[in-house]
């Protein structure tokens, strides 16, 4: 039975990738929990847009020698047939990119990642030009290039039009816009509205001067509404304010004790650069200074409850076509019932359809203002909900 179009399109995004610091491993922490995901998405008849951290991938290319004798196996390897065969399965594949891996050196100590290019923006050559892999266009530009050469050949119309910033991190902006636009990067996924970060790696969205859940932004900042048409798309990563207490749920406990436990033994086993020391997990001291604080709680499927994930869904401002982007991470997913368990009660609503990134921009691109959704979404949303 054919049911009418959804109202809200949910769009499930996955960062695919190892830690931030070079712990982990690729079979464990990426194929693994990534291939649990896509089976869930199947069985609810859902897609998911899985966002290729390419940094980390070409890294394992150029080492791909040494870490096969030493892994086992070739995770760069891994990582390109799961893309390919995600795509094959009906997903989506878009660009991801955590600058530090960009130049990062590999030895008996682990690895050494450039940590002063933590920021897309921070990259030595600027703005640079399609040659130089150390400028923002470079770096862009093949991100681009190396996911249509793994992916066109199974799907032969596949293009890579969104990015997301590694750590969110797309702030200064008027660089990496220009930059998108240059090698033909229609849409950034980057913006959580009311995240914030201090330190050496700073940014800050808490100021999004537009309540649309999608916009067209300005030549300058993704976080501001522009003319239709000039420059990028936005599609924000979907996150409400709250006490930052609330992170003590179990799921959210789960991921981040995980997370600690890999980069402490990375760190205790490996002595090779600075990057070793960096953590993705706060410290308890930050956590005990933040606990009264409110936070940016992105939608996470990884950390959320199934009852916690509903509510935001009623939450959402039903207008037309609402696209909702939902994240989570590969390394992090230990959330496999609480996941198949929400799927699969929004099988079961008439007003949630699931759509990818790919086919959301696509449709924005046809409708500049993007105030309505055009047939491409609406096909693939009745698509999903036909049983």
């Amino acid at each position: 039975m054919r049911r009418r179009v959804a109202l809200i399109h949910l769009i499930l995004s996955l960062d695919y990738e190892i830690f931030g610091n070079g712990a982990g491993d690729v079979i464990r922490d990426v194929a693994y929990p990534t291939s649990r995901l896509l089976n869930i998405c199947e069985r609810h008849a859902a897609k998911m847009t899985i966002m290729f951290e390419v940094g980390e991938y070409w890294a394992f290319e150029q080492y791909e020698t040494r870490l096969r004798r030493q892994w086992g196996y070739s995770p760069a390897q891994i990582m390109r047939e799961q893309a390919v065969e995600a795509v094959q399965r009906g997903h989506d594949v878009q660009l991801h990119l955590h600058p530090q891996w960009i130049g990062a050196e590999y030895g008996e100590g682990g690895w050494r990642l450039r940590n002063s290019y933590w920021r897309l923006a921070d990259l030595p050559e600027g703005l640079g030009d399609k040659e130089r892999l150390a400028s923002i266009t470079g770096a862009l530009f093949r991100g681009k290039q190396t996911l249509e050469e793994m992916i066109r050949p199974v799907k032969s119309d596949y293009e890579c039009i969104c990015f997301r910033a590694g750590g969110f991190y797309a702030q200064p902006s008027r660089s990496i816009i220009q930059a998108m636009k240059r090698v033909g990067l229609r849409a950034d996924s980057s913006v959580v509205k009311g995240y914030r970060k201090t330190g050496s790696f700073a940014v800050d969205y808490s100021r999004v001067e537009t309540g649309e859940a999608v916009w067209w932004t300005t030549d300058t900042e993704f976080t501001e509404k522009g003319r239709p048409g000039e420059n990028v798309i936005e599609f924000p990563v979907s996150a409400r304010m709250e006490p930052y207490w609330s992170n003590f749920k179990p799921a959210k406990i789960r991921a981040a004790l995980r997370r600690r436990q890999i980069e402490r033994a990375y760190r205790n086993g490996h002595t090779h650069g600075d990057s070793c020391g960096m953590s993705s997990v706060p410290s308890y001291r930050t956590i005990l200074t933040k606990l009264l604080s409110r936070h940016a709680s992105t939608f996470d499927f990884c950390k959320l409850s199934c009852k916690d994930m509903r509510k935001r869904i009623r939450e959402v401002d039903e207008r037309q076509h609402r696209p909702v982007v939902m994240i989570g991470h590969s390394k992090d997913f230990l959330n496999d019932r609480q996941f198949d368990e929400f799927l699969g009660t929004l099988s079961e609503d008439t007003n949630v359809g699931f759509v990818t990134l790919s086919e959301s921009i696509q449709n924005s691109l046809c409708v500049p203002g993007v105030s309505r959704l055009s047939e491409t979404v609406d096909s693939a949303v009745k698509e999903s909900q036909v049983r």
